[in-house]
């Protein structure tokens, strides 16, 4: 009997101190790991102070590349391959050429509140989508933030990057009026817009590009139509109808 109850004591002294390592144990793994989410929060941190002093372009992160590389690897395992790609910013995101040309594959690529800086991240999908035909629309966004010969010098790189990923033809876009009780401090005004245009109508040339001018179909006195926007910004159907019929004999 003494033995039994020895034994029964010794077991039970064996689950408690087992349940004291466990315990222990438990303790120094979320320790650890409470740790190593500081440390990686603190790196994270660093990197993005670094990126700030280093860029005027605080809203354009590097870690979007991640993102992108994961999109693109998607899109790879599809096999898509395109006839024509549309790349911008929200002003291309709305619209829906694919159900103007319903016989082509077309391919978004349009990006809210996108800037030439960071459309330099993502142009890389051109080469998975393999497209004959790239529209490229990008500027206002910029040149609401940043000096106008800042913009135009990095729309030359983003044009040279663009052009090194796949044999395309390449349709530059002219970036579109806004409205006139729209201009603020943050718009660019008229006469900035214009500028950007010629200059990006010269890149064109320069490239071998075509220069598309949207802008003088919509403008009136170099402000949007009213009929032509839903905000002063962001373009109606009845503008994309127009641009829509100024790309149609482009696309085939």
């Amino acid at each position: 009997m003494n033995n039994k109850k020895a034994k029964r004591n010794l077991i039970l002294i064996s689950c408690i101190v087992l349940s004291f390592l466990v315990a222990s144990l438990v303790i120094v793994i979320e320790r650890r790991h409470k740790q190593l989410e500081s440390e990686t929060a603190e790196a994270a941190a660093a990197v993005l102070d670094s990126y700030l002093l280093e860029s005027d372009a605080g809203d354009e992160l590097p870690d979007q590349k991640h993102f992108i590389s994961g999109w693109d690897r998607c899109l790879d395992q599809l096999r898509i391959d395109a006839d024509v790609v549309f790349l911008g910013d929200s002003i291309t995101y709305k619209s829906s050429f694919e159900q103007e040309f319903p016989d082509l594959v077309i391919c978004n690529l349009g990006v809210c509140s996108d800037t030439i800086k960071a459309m330099n991240y993502r142009v890389g999908t051109l080469e998975t989508l393999r497209p004959e035909k790239v529209f490229l629309m990008i500027g206002i966004n910029s040149l609401r933030n940043f000096g106008l010969e800042e913009c135009i010098e990095d729309y030359k790189i983003l044009v040279d990057n663009i052009l090194s990923r796949w044999d395309f033809d390449l349709y530059i876009m002219s970036v579109t009026p806004v409205a006139k009780d729209d201009l603020g401090a943050d718009n660019a005004n008229p006469e900035t817009i214009m500028a950007f245009n010629e200059a990006i109508a010269k890149i064109a040339e320069e490239k071998g590009a075509t220069y598309v001018d949207l802008f003088s179909e919509l403008q009136e006195s170099g402000y949007i139509k009213p009929e032509y926007t839903v905000d002063g910004l962001h373009l109606s159907d009845e503008a994309y109808d127009v641009w829509a019929d100024m790309i149609e004999h482009y696309l085939y």
